[in-house]
């Protein structure tokens, strides 16, 4: 039987095709289930006071990762329901996806609990007492290396899912897909590959920090990042205009 959320902008315009119910969607809820728990467990049992302070602080950036494993698995599941189209190409890019997001959970939390600790420090004008356990987390000629691999993990994740939309395009005949359907493939393909461009931009960014020996210069990697943001407005606004025109001409 096939269930989808049709209010989902995401399947506004498309037939689902998925039933949401196949055994490689089953194992892909599993290993993103098993990286929240990655998440989690990373940790040590508190066993005083100070360790579970410390606990508590780690909720903000665990729910950070949280939803940035969300948004991956959203885009995952998205696109089997659209298509519901399974192959041996298909599953071995869904393997390997599955593998970069387990792999991925690690520096993301290493990155997002030291970006939280470092803000925090910043706006309560403890920086000072706070930078002796930054550099003890990471010194800082060692964080443009910590950006290459983030970034690579972003990369890896994100060009897995653009090749599942580009193979499902070459399989559009088969699949029927409509006008609108088959624009909303290529739209969803691109940003997927965008996306991936903004990670590889970080990560040259970082190589050059090393290069150039300029430490400070994997700030800037990290900041490219907010381009994801830019994308999205200038994309919203794209689609909009262009599915007003391809709805006019039906």
């Amino acid at each position: 039987m096939k269930t989808a959320i049709k209010s989902s902008s995401a399947l506004e315009y498309f037939e689902p095709r998925g039933s949401a119910g196949s055994r490689l969607e089953a194992l892909s809820d599993g290993v993103f289930a098993l990286a929240i728990a990655i998440l989690l467990i990373s940790g040590s049992v508190p066993g005083d006071y100070q360790e579970l302070w410390l606990f508590v602080q780690d909720i903000i950036p665990f729910g950070v990762c949280i939803l940035f494993i969300y948004w991956i698995w959203r885009q995952q599941c998205v696109f089997f329901l659209r298509y519901g189209f399974i192959d041996d190409k298909i599953s071995f890019i869904n393997l390997a996806l599955l593998f970069f997001v387990l792999v991925y959970v690690y520096p993301l939390k290493f990155l997002m609990t030291w970006l939280i600790r470092y803000f925090y420090a910043l706006i309560s004008g403890s920086i000072i007492e706070v930078s002796e356990e930054l550099i003890q987390m990471i010194p800082m000629q060692k964080m443009p290396h910590l950006m290459i691999i983030y970034g690579l993990g972003f990369i890896c994740i994100w060009w897995c899912l653009y090749l599942m939309y580009k193979h499902v395009l070459k399989h559009s005949e088969e699949l029927k897909l409509t006008r609108i359907e088959l624009y909303e493939t290529r739209f969803s393909m691109n940003d997927k590959r965008y996306l991936a461009l903004i990670g590889g931009l970080s990560v040259v960014l970082s190589l050059l920090s090393i290069l150039l020996k300029i430490p400070v210069g994997a700030a800037l990697a990290g900041w490219v990042y907010n381009l994801i943001w830019i994308m999205v407005i200038i994309r919203i606004r794209k689609r909009k205009k262009e599915l007003k025109l391809i709805l006019e001409d039906q």
